[in-house]
């Protein structure tokens, strides 16, 4: 598969790259990375904010491709495992990884709690941490007038 395909299936949506979306997208991965590392919060919690963060960046790295997942189809699934086409071939086995944490956290939101251990709550935290570093890496590189000044 590649993203051409997927979007000849509908599955995604040709946009075109904006650096206010990137910002934003990268603002809410800087949140979600501060805000599940902070103290007293439940594994739950804390798998939460580290996967919102990697769907932040893998939708990010999407939106830099020039694509979009439309809301409603599969929107979680396809934005992970859209990872596999943006980022480096490296990312294919954490794009699996993540899309196993978003089975996770479904299960975690909508079926019972106590789903997550501390320590699967800081496997994904640090894993987001080194996505965010790859994500701005991977955009100064590749696409630089799309990357915040600081």
């Amino acid at each position: 598969m590649s993203l051409q395909q997927w979007l000849a299936n509908s599955w995604i949506q040709s946009v075109e790259p904006s650096a206010q979306e990137i910002r934003n997208l990268l603002d809410i991965a800087d949140r979600e990375i501060a805000d599940g590392s902070l103290e007293g919060i439940s594994p739950d919690g804390r798998f939460e904010h580290a996967y919102s963060a990697v769907r932040s960046l893998c939708d990010a790295a999407l939106h830099t491709s020039g694509y979009t997942v439309p809301k409603g189809s599969r929107q979680h699934e396809r934005t992970i495992e859209s990872l596999k086409f943006t980022l480096d071939a490296e990312w294919v086995e954490d794009a699996d990884y993540f899309d196993q944490c978003r089975r996770r956290r479904h299960q975690s939101l909508y079926e019972r709690s106590d789903v997550t251990q501390a320590p699967d709550a800081d496997e994904l935290l640090a894993r987001a941490k080194r996505l965010l570093s790859a994500v701005r890496e991977w955009l100064q590189r590749e696409r630089p007038h799309l990357v915040r000044e600081t």
